[in-house]
């Protein structure tokens, strides 16, 4: 199975987001994805295993049986520009169909737990004009400038801060024309 396929289903793709950049327990993770059999769950962590996109980083006897931690290996569960360049318009439409449900359920799971005085969501748009030699750059400078603020506190130990899911979508501006088509 290639990478495409792993991240592309709803089910590992859930998993793949759930996980970001912390460790979790298979346990941790159903607890995490309640709508999500078990079975199907473990499953799905079976074939990220293999395809290279989870590692495990520790095994612990518990009780009689063996509880193991994962973690994303390192960029495994992101698609890169060349890679996302390369799917089909049918892929690409199932994996931001995807993505946007996906979106869509923290957002609503965001209303129904809300924190006084703080929005469920705050959205903002600005439009970019890059080449794609900059498209991967900005994307570059995005991952390294976010990376300083990925698991910084634990909420224990940091009473005021909050979890936020930080989502970033760029896709072309069809308002308007590339450079070169402009004055055909």
């Amino acid at each position: 199975m290639d990478k495409i396929e792993l991240v592309s289903h709803p089910i590992r793709m859930r998993v793949i987001l759930t996980i970001g950049s912390r460790i979790l327990t298979t346990r941790q993770l159903a607890e995490l994805l309640p709508d999500v059999p078990q079975t199907t769950l473990y499953r799905h962590i079976h074939l990220l295993l293999k395809g290279g996109i989870l590692t495990i980083v520790r095994e612990s006897q518990i009780r009689g049986t063996v509880e193991r931690e994962f973690a994303l290996v390192k960029g495994g569960g992101r698609l890169d520009l060349e890679t996302s360049a390369s799917l089909s318009p049918e892929q690409s439409a199932q994996i931001f169909t995807t993505f946007i449900a996906m979106l869509l359920a923290d957002f609503n799971r965001a209303q129904l737990q809300p924190v006084q005085g703080m929005p469920p969501a705050f959205y903002t748009q600005q439009r970019l004009y890059l080449s794609a030699e900059e498209l991967g750059q900005l994307s570059q400078e995005m991952e390294s400038l976010l990376a300083k603020y990925k698991d910084q506190f634990r909420l224990e130990d940091a009473p005021h801060t909050q979890s936020w899911l930080f989502t970033g979508i760029a896709m072309r501006d069809t308002e308007i024309p590339p450079a070169d088509q402009e004055n055909d």
